[in-house]
């Protein structure tokens, strides 16, 4: 018999014929009238098998065991898991029965995908070793060098390869890649077999490489997610980077466990500047075992990202370059453009959008995607509410970014200047767009025709700017650089709208916000506006009134536009503020809002809404205050802005806290806390934590309240931001004293004093003064807390701090009775109550009515501390919850 096959463990029916056909199917070759048998089995491709039986070969004592080398897997086993279950449920070939499906009656078959360098192959050569038992006919190998110019051919891969590991003599081998696909589907139709097809280029490479048996399996490897639509498959399984516990793993296999615990640091640093793809860390970790060298030296040589891949490439003859050389490649001319320059640009989240900007029709651009993410070079984000219509997010990895913008680097000049006019215009449409939602008169600068993909967007103007601020400062410089001047200011104006949701580099606003030879008088006072409002975030008021000199008459230009002007006035109000000046600050604040009321601005009467009741409620009047950041927040909510309402909860929860409802102020803190942290803002979300350690201290829960100061003290600390670390040094002063810590709440308010002195902030210097005050009355000095509640007291005036300055006149007034200077004391005990009775501060006057009963008390008069305490427990029930109340003990503000 010259079958050229073995029978060991097939599992086929004895009852076969020649060749291992059916009797029915040798007897139709044996007829000698056709030149193929054909073999039609349910649920199977037709089979054809060659008339005359291939010889075997000397070599065919054994069943193809050719797996190569296996590598060790580090990290996560989900999808070695997944295949072993997979794999090694086969079933032993019954030519006896018909299948019950037309899956039970083919092979199975499963796709590996990923991005050059992920580890498939280590992924399935590990699948196929855990399954190896079940494939008793045997595992073969091939490498199909889809990562190659010219991958093989199925011709090759079949005669060269395939035929020849089933022990068909090179002499019966056929010469079409039809008859080859025949007979290797016949050797294979009744085995159990393992194929494993490594590096595949595309389907049609594949398909004439296919067992049909049902007990054989093929593990296919590509950069595609390649899918057969004449054969049940499972779901391709794709192949992501490994996160950094696992990547770490992976370096550490290589480069050796000690050494890496050793260098914790460096090596962090290395994943970072491998992407975490384990090819890269592959290659690092045996060259740091080869060397010896240290993970800190590996690390300067990855650390400048220009030579990067040079870097890695000098490992191992660039063998990572040219993983990524090959699928760029491939890549229509179009694609391979458009996707350099999206490289080249400050790294970050792409969308739909970004590709779409830079092709000819948006069905082009989305082709554009497709492609990209067949062959692995960017990776599809998945989206929490995605579906239907919404935009596509993708992600670009730094070692591909690397690649692709040397290849832009290498486009020639005129090429790059007209893709990056087109996206420059893009993105000056697209930010005109998103300002116009703020800016009303902007509608009529863009089309929106164009801008339909953004109107039906799930992101707010907001989270859109802030996500594009540095490719939005990319296209101003290309704007310049390209001569378009004009579109360079439209960028500025439009990022004008937006300073409260990004965040410049300081001293960075003369170059965004300047532009040579701009006229235009719209374009002009937003962009002076913009270095204004980047003024104040630096700390200089100054700049702001010098920069924008509203006078004191300012019909005339008021009635040129409106809204320009009172945009302009908020921006004087806020430098008012920071300087201390309230009453000038309240009185230009309530004209801006009145106005941009009337032209109907809603968007900067929100803002202007916001700082009004922060200056209402300093002045004294804390329920309008309430009123004013209420309908603020209804704006916010309207217009659906997250950072705008998770500001605004804030800012209207600090007003709570001066009416004393600690508990609606907490529940808004922690809502706006989530928020911040969902935009991952981490400066509001210090801020945040700020104003709830101060409502925490008003319910007594003192501990939280040092919590919530330790949180934003590491937060404000890595910024840099000296007023806020100052700040939480002064809210930790009162709640160390309220735990009779005197020494550390002493300590604190020494180092916030000297921050504020540092800055040059006179306001808060003296409402610490007044804190060190309270501290000295509390330590039963009285005298030594004269001279610091007097420096607050006159601070206060002068500014128009009306509130602060109530507060420091009410424990003057402790101090002076403390002091038996009885007259001095009712002067300020009075001037106190004046401002209380102004506004909605009953539980101020509740505490001073105490102080001021118990200094008549001390005088002899006894009766007239009778009449008020009677007078005032009628007509303020607070009064009753605090009866027994020192204000030479009890810590301000708190029961």
């Amino acid at each position: 018999m010259s079958a050229g096959w073995w029978r060991r463990g097939s599992g086929r029916d004895k009852r076969q014929g020649r060749g291992g056909l059916s009797a029915e199917q040798g007897s139709i070759a044996a007829g000698g009238n056709i030149a193929h048998a054909v073999a039609l089995q349910v649920g199977q491709l037709v089979v054809q098998a060659p008339a005359t039986e291939p010889r075997q070969s000397a070599s065919a004592a054994q069943p193809p065991r050719e797996l190569p080398m296996r590598e060790t897997l580090a990290g996560e086993t989900a999808g070695l898991d997944g295949l072993r279950a997979y794999l090694r449920d086969v079933p032993v070939p019954d030519s006896r029965s018909l299948p019950s499906s037309a899956a039970a009656g083919q092979s199975k078959l499963v796709v590996v995908h990923g991005q050059p360098g992920v580890g498939k192959t280590a992924l399935a050569v590990n699948a196929a070793y855990e399954v190896k038992d079940a494939y008793p006919d045997g595992q073969i190998y091939l490498e199909l060098h889809g990562d190659k110019a010219t991958p093989r051919s199925s011709s090759d891969a079949l005669g060269h390869m395939l035929l020849r590991s089933l022990h068909v003599d090179p002499k019966d081998v056929p010469n079409s890649v039809d008859d080859r696909a025949a007979m290797f589907r016949t050797l294979t139709a009744d085995m159990r077999l393992l194929v494993v097809l490594d590096n595949a280029h595309s389907k049609d490479q594949i398909e004439p490489l296919l067992p049909t048996g049902p007990g054989c399996s093929v593990l296919i490897t590509s950069r595609r997610a390649l899918s057969f639509n004449s054969i049940t498959q499972r779901e391709p399984l794709p192949v992501r980077l490994p996160n950094d516990q696992n990547a770490l793993a992976v370096l550490a296999h290589y480069a050796g466990q000690e050494r890496v615990a050793a260098e914790m640091t460096a090596a962090m640093d290395i994943l970072r500047f491998c992407s975490n793809l384990p090819l890269a860390l592959r290659l690092v970790g045996c060259k740091l075992k080869e060397s010896g060298h240290s993970l800190g030296r590996m690390r300067q040589a990855l650390v400048d990202e220009t030579d990067r891949l040079e870097s890695l490439g000098r490992l191992d003859n660039s063998r990572l370059t040219a993983c990524f050389t090959l699928s760029f490649q491939g890549l229509t001319p179009t694609t391979r453009s458009s996707f350099a320059l999206l490289a080249s640009l400050p790294p970050g989240r792409l969308t739909d959008w970004h590709l779409t900007r830079l092709a000819t029709t948006r069905a082009a651009g989305l082709a554009a995607g497709d492609e990209l993410l067949e062959v692995a070079l960017m990776e599809r984000l998945e989206e929490e509410d995605g579906g239907g219509d919404s935009e596509s997010s993708y992600r670009m990895h730094d070692l591909t970014r690397l690649f692709l913008t040397r290849q832009y680097e290498q486009m020639p000049p005129e090429e790059q200047n007209a893709l990056e006019e087109r996206l420059v215009r893009a993105y000056r449409d697209a930010v005109v767009y998103w300002a116009a939602q703020r800016a009303p008169e902007l509608r009529t600068e863009v089309d929106p025709q164009r801008m339909s993909d953004l109107s039906g967007a799930s992101v707010t103007a907001a989270e859109w700017v802030a996500d594009e601020q540095e490719r939005l400062l990319w296209a101003l410089d290309h704007a310049r650089t390209l001569g378009l001047n004009a579109v360079a200011g439209e960028i500025g104006e439009a990022l004008s709208y937006f300073l409260d949701d990004i965040t410049l580099a300081p001293n960075s606003a003369e170059w965004i916000f300047e532009v040579a030879g701009e006229t235009r008088p719209r374009v002009l006072a937003g962009l002076r506006r913009a270095r204004a409002m980047a003024s104040l975030a630096e700390g200089n008021p100054d700049r702001v009134l010098s920069l924008l000199p509203l006078s004191s008459d300012d019909a005339v230009e008021r009635s040129r536009d409106r809204a320009l002007w009172a945009r302009d006035a908020m921006v004087v109000a806020r430098a008012h503020s920071m300087k201390g000046d309230y009453r000038t600050a309240l009185d230009r604040m309530t004209t801006a809002v009145d106005e941009l009321r009337v032209v109907g601005d809603s968007w900067h009467t929100l803002g202007s809404l916001e700082l009004l009741g922060e200056l209402q409620r300093w002045r004294g009047k804390p329920e309008l205050g309430e009123q004013s950041q209420r309908e603020a927040l209804r704006l916010a909510e309207q217009a659906g802005d997250l950072r705008a309402r998770a500001r605004l909860r804030r800012t209207l929860a600090e007003t709570l806290g001066y009416l004393r409802r600690p508990s609606e102020a907490a529940s808004l803190l922690e809502s706006a806390r989530d928020d911040f942290r969902l935009l991952r803002d981490r400066r509001w979300e210090g801020a945040t934590e700020y104003a709830l350690g101060k409502i925490y201290r008003l319910l007594g829960e003192r501990q939280k309240a040092l919590d919530c100061y330790s949180r934003a003290e590491g937060i404000f600390g890595r910024m840099g931001e000296r007023l806020w670390l100052g700040r939480v040094n002064n809210a930790r002063i009162r709640v160390l004293a309220g735990m009779g810590r005197l020494d550390d709440a002493a300590a604190t308010a020494r180092q916030a004093i000297s921050l504020f002195e540092q800055l040059d902030d006179h306001m808060w210097v003296a409402h610490t003064q007044r804190d060190v005050g309270w501290l000295q009355l509390r330590a039963r000095r009285p005298q030594d807390a004269e001279a610091p509640l007097t420096h607050a007291v006159d601070a206060c005036a002068a500014a128009g701090d009306s509130y602060a300055g109530a507060m420091a006149r009410h424990l003057r007034g402790v101090a002076y009775r403390e002091l038996g200077r009885y007259t001095e004391a009712h002067a300020d005990f009075d001037a106190a109550l004046a401002i209380y009775r102004s506004g909605s501060y009953e539980w101020n006057e509740a505490a001073i009515a105490h102080d001021v009963i118990r200094t008549l008390r001390l005088e002899g008069r006894t009766e007239e501390a009778d009449i008020m305490e009677r007078d005032v427990s009628v007509d303020n029930p607070t009064f009753e919850r605090m009866r027994g109340r020192d204000g030479a003990v009890a810590v301000p503000d708190e029961d």
